[in-house]
């Protein structure tokens, strides 16, 4: 008999806990926006993410807050708290082997044609994998700011931004 008492009050007190736990779910969903995103908005909302923080980039660089020097030797203390804020990875190169994905080598030759061409690079967004996007930034040997950073040999050098997707759905309004 005692067995009995003690399996309906279990059973009780667990039908109990499985409804607050469902009222805990439904506040969060009442609180919480859910969207979702196909593969092209994913792209778009990763591209603008890309150009945002190229701009921030390029703005500390101009500032002096990011050096040449710092930023190829991936020791800049600007660039190390944007890649932990965004979880991925920022990388300054100007040779195809400073960079480490095959994604990335080959933009970059592709920059250096263009360059080499006189043809204007525009920056470009591309899937990795189901987990992050390639964002990269062309910057030309003419500019100014950049003179000293590159090689005299080299035409261009390259931002490469790998951006986690979650961090990108994760800033959208």
């Amino acid at each position: 008999m005692n067995r009995i008492w003690i399996l309906c009050l279990v059973a009780t007190a667990c039908s109990a806990l499985e409804g607050e736990q469902k009222t805990n779910v439904n506040d969060i969903i009442k609180t919480q926006k859910i969207r979702q995103l196909n593969q092209a908005e994913v792209m778009v909302e990763a591209e603008k993410f890309g150009k945002k923080i190229d701009k921030v980039i390029d703005e500390n660089f101009r500032s002096g807050k990011i050096t040449c020097a710092d930023a190829l030797k991936n020791q800049s203390a600007v660039l190390d708290s944007m890649n932990l804020a965004m979880e991925g990875q920022i990388v300054l190169g100007f040779a195809d082997s400073n960079f480490m994905t095959k994604q990335e080598r080959d933009l970059y030759e592709a920059y250096l044609y263009n360059a080499e061409n006189g043809i204007v690079s525009q920056s470009s967004i591309q899937m990795m994998d189901d987990k992050y996007a390639l964002f990269t930034a062309p910057y030309p040997a003419r500019d100014a700011v950049y003179t000293d950073c590159l090689p005299d040999s080299t035409a261009v050098g390259m931002w490469s931004m790998i951006i986690p997707i979650k961090t990108v759905i994760n800033q959208l309004d």
